[in-house]
């Protein structure tokens, strides 16, 4: 992404906040794994949106006035002896140069510049009124991030300042993905799709799931993405009816299905898909019932969607489409017996996160790109079946933005015996 996309999502944040106001975004921060050991830093997405800067301790200021529009940035200063260690820091001109923001200041400066704005009446010219803080889950009393911890500090020094929850509007204008946000997730479509070939090529019974798992692990490594999108999940026999299974250390059996939920990510972007096949390359009669049954439901709620549906009708086709499914596979009677075998949503919004945050109760909207994800969990049988695509809303319908990742079962059958 270049600068201009940081800037104008900058602007468009603007446009929905109050005059007279600060708005104080964090990168995040490090987290200690064990001994001097560190996780990977992983930057906040909001952060990152209005920003472009991925690097621990940043801040992002941004005063809005009846007379002015300012952002600010605060990076740390290069330590000579720590980046030795751990490498060198953003320089104040290649923040620049990645953000668009001129104002690049150390982060030790921050403190004076929040004084400034609010303690020292000669120099609020703006009479700022107000501090935005994105608080993403501030009611959760065991909860604890940067900025809810910068927001019992600001309200002890300054308690007539409203603090604003802004949470809410960066995820608005994240929902809408432009052209270049989608084609970043159409990349990371595209390396997940041969990604899922190279773990069909090398499905076979007596290894471990953990060891198919690792072909595409080293599939994104030789096609430049550093690491999958989220934990993979690798889910054979009855270990596909357990919705989130992560151990990934069953051995794989001639005669059973196999879950896979995996995806990558694109400079941020993402890609979540979800694809079932057989181990030995063929399904029994009873698999490719049950996984025809899937398929035809996961086709049937992708051509439901269009602008104008909500998520709530999606969610109930879904439920109506997968019962009768149930019912004809001889499941169940009724349809209230449906979540014995299916209990998750149809789908939920990706992006620069795999579940996406975003605002459920609006209607789909063009530019949002979504997951379409039926499935049945069929324990007694140590069968699950999901089959999952991301789509994108359009002006007139939708378009299956993973359309090409094979799903089809003489495809399956066909490429798995070459």
């Amino acid at each position: 992404m270049n600068k201009e996309f940081f800037s104008e999502n900058r602007n468009k944040y603007f446009d929905k906040i109050q005059n007279n106001s600060l708005s104080v975004f964090f990168s995040g921060r490090v987290y200690p794994r064990s001994a001097d050991e560190d996780f990977d830093f992983e930057v906040d997405k909001n952060f990152w949106y209005l920003t472009g800067i991925d690097q621990a301790n940043v801040i992002l200021a941004l005063v809005k006035s009846e007379n002015r529009q300012q952002a600010v940035l605060f990076i740390e200063e290069n330590d000579p002896i720590l980046s030795k260690w751990v490498g060198r820091k953003l320089e104040i001109e290649e923040a620049r140069a990645i953000s668009g923001i001129e104002d690049v200041r150390y982060r030790d400066e921050f403190d004076n510049f929040v004084y400034l704005l609010f303690n020292n009446t000669r120099h609020n010219l703006d009479h700022l009124s107000c501090l935005y803080l994105s608080l993403e889950r501030r009611n959760e009393e065991n909860y604890s991030s940067l900025a809810l911890n910068y927001s019992r500090k600001f309200h002890k020094l300054y308690p007539e300042v409203t603090i604003i929850n802004s949470y809410g509007l960066v995820i608005g204008l994240r929902m809408i993905k432009n052209e270049a946000e989608i084609a970043l997730i159409k990349a990371s479509i595209a390396t997940t799709k041969t990604g899922i070939e190279t773990l069909m090529a090398h499905a076979k019974a007596g290894i471990y799931e953990y060891q198919l798992e690792s072909y595409f692990d080293q599939h994104l490594k030789y096609n430049g993405q550093k690491t999958t999108a989220f934990k993979t999940i690798v889910a054979t026999g009855k270990n596909a009816t357990i919705l989130h299974y992560v151990r990934n250390n069953t051995l794989l059996q001639n005669d059973e299905l196999i879950l896979f939920d995996l995806g990558c990510k694109t400079s941020f972007y993402v890609s979540d898909i979800s694809r079932t096949f057989p181990v030995n390359g063929r399904f029994t009669p009873r698999q490719r019932e049950i996984y025809q049954e899937v398929l035809e439901v996961n086709k049937k709620c992708i051509a439901f969607l269009k602008p104008g549906r909500t998520w709530k009708e999606f969610n109930e086709y879904a439920k109506e489409e997968l019962a009768a499914a149930a019912i004809r596979l001889g499941l169940m009677k009724e349809k209230s017996e449906l979540s014995q075998y299916y209990w998750h949503s149809i789908g939920h919004f990706i992006g620069l996160d795999t579940h996406d945050p975003g605002i459920y109760e609006e209607n789909l909207r063009p530019g949002m790109v979504l997951t379409v994800e039926p499935g049945l969990y069929i324990e007694a049988e140590a069968i699950g079946v999901r089959i999952e695509d991301n789509v994108l809303i359009t002006e007139d319908g939708v378009i299956n933005l993973s359309a090409d990742i094979i799903k089809e079962i003489p495809d399956i059958e066909t490429f798995m015996a070459k």
